[in-house]
Parts: C-alpha cells; sequence; structure tokens
C-alpha cells in the first residue's frame, strides 16, 4: 500500500491555539534531522497540521519571536518563555589568565 506523506501527518485532537511555544531544544533537535535528511534530498519541513500547509520560516526570528507561521490561517510559532529569557541574560566573561611574554 502506498500513502501519500502528508496523509500519514496525525493532527491532534481540537483546535489548536493561534501561538505555540517551541522550546530551543525541540528546533535544535529539528535542525539536526533537517540536516542530515537534507544531505540524503529529503526535506524536513514544519507543517500546519490544519491547513495542510508547509509553514514560512522567519530567519533569523523577527522580534516578536517568530519562528514560522503559517500562511493560510496565520497561527504562529514563537520560541517559549524558557528560550526569551535565556538569550536576554548576558553572557558569562571570558577570563583568560595573563602569562608573562616570553621577550619580557
Amino acid at each position: 500500500m502506498e500513502i501519500p506523506g502528508v496523509d500519514t501527518i496525525q493532527g491532534l485532537v481540537g483546535k489548536p491555539p493561534e501561538v505555540i511555544e517551541l522550546s530551543y531544544s525541540s528546533v535544535e533537535t529539528a535542525d539536526k534531522i533537517r540536516q542530515i535528511w537534507n544531505s540524503k534530498y529529503l526535506a524536513f519541513l514544519p507543517f500546519c497540521f490544519p491547513c495542510r500547509e508547509p509553514l514560512v520560516w522567519h530567519s533569523p526570528p523577527d522580534k516578536d519571536n517568530v519562528l514560522f507561521h503559517c500562511p493560510k490561517c496565520g497561527r504562529k510559532w514563537v520560541k517559549d518563555k524558557d528560550w526569551v529569557e535565556k538569550e536576554k541574560k548576558p553572557l558569562p566573561a571570558i577570563v583568560q589568565e595573563e602569562k608573562p611574554c616570553a621577550e619580557c
């Protein structure tokens, strides 16, 4: 039996929210799969279940932290709160040990 790929997607019960949060780790995992599959000439595409539409990517994410949106229904997938908060924190300073110059 052959089944069109789109028909293998099992949607969730009920109407999804208009804004869906994604964790950094979930996007990182998806990106790794995308890279592996792309090297084998396979597409790994985010897809809106209710609309059966490929999502539009925002790369880099826009000022509202939108990662993807559906061109048909306008639903948005955004960075989750933990991801946004983590980006707001300053990176730790790198302290390098001073070593005497060989010429000194």
